[in-house]
């Protein structure tokens, strides 16, 4: 008999979906680490100009870390405190990879990439394997085909469900989600001939990995698709905070290392 990833209503699949997906995501940056032979750019002289990008890493991380021991404390904060986690964690993780750009190209003007920029410049590191996770999985960069992929209605909340089936299913979904957000940023309806021209021109050209789950849950949280939270109850909620959490401290602490590494070696 097959059974779901946790025995809810079937009408709240919606955010059965989210927490599988965040728990993936926790469990597969377990003790992550970086692997790279990149050497810095930067100058020695010029690290000192990384001192406030710095601070705004710390300043994130301990707002996280303190909404982290309050859901711990009392679960009931976590219903609202869900909502705004993956901005902060997404905040956290793209100030940590321009500080980590700047330090690899040398060049300050990193330190305020744009956010789809940013992101575009990480996922062609992961796709040229300039810079790879210690997790496979987390290393994989999907282009147009996966918006091809399927699988069995409602597997990935089956226990026996696979990380890759699961992992790409994440994909898929932030890669519609990053089209979706291509069309509002350009006021694309789809209905028009031209419009679809640029929509299918962009579709061939999507490349999404790891980096644009974060972006594209911070897009979710911050304008749109917030009532996957509503009416469930607080002991819920905070798991899904715990898992988010882990996330967001796994991807700290494996790019702060990293970060540091680098220092180590600027010119």
């Amino acid at each position: 008999m097959d059974f779901l990833f946790r025995r809810t209503p079937s009408d709240r699949l919606d955010f059965e979906t989210h927490l599988k997906y965040a728990t993936l995501i926790a469990e597969l940056s377990d003790n992550l680490k970086i692997i790279s032979t990149i050497t810095p750019k930067l100058s020695s002289a010029d690290v000192v100009k990384l001192k406030d990008k710095i601070q705004l890493v710390k300043l994130t991380k301990a707002s996280i870390d303190q909404e982290y021991q309050i859901v711990s404390f009392d679960k009931d904060y976590s219903s609202a405190s869900v909502l705004w986690l993956p901005i902060k964690t997404y905040y956290l993780l793209y100030h940590l990879l321009c500080i980590t750009d700047c330090l690899i190209t040398g060049k300050l003007s990193s330190l305020t990439a744009g956010h789809h920029d940013c992101i575009d410049i990480f996922t062609k590191m992961l796709g040229g394997s300039d810079l790879q996770f210690n997790k496979p999985l987390l290393n994989s960069v999907f282009d147009e085909k996966i918006l091809a992929f399927t699988s069995q209605s409602g597997e990935h909340l089956r226990r026996g469900a696979s990380d890759d089936i699961v992992y790409q299913l994440i994909m898929k979904k932030v890669a519609n989600g990053k089209i979706d957000n291509y069309k509002i940023v350009n006021g694309l309806s789809g209905k028009r001939h031209k419009d679809k021209i640029r929509i299918d021109g962009f579709k061939k050209k999507i490349s999404v990995s790891i980096f644009d789950f974060f972006h594209l849950m911070r897009l979710r949280m911050n304008y749109r698709n917030l009532n996957f939270v509503d009416n469930i109850p607080s002991s819920d909620t905070k798991e899904y905070f715990e898992k988010y959490y882990t996330s967001a401290d796994n991807f700290y602490k494996s790019f702060s290392k990293y970060i540091n590494e680098l220092i180590k070696l600027c010119p």
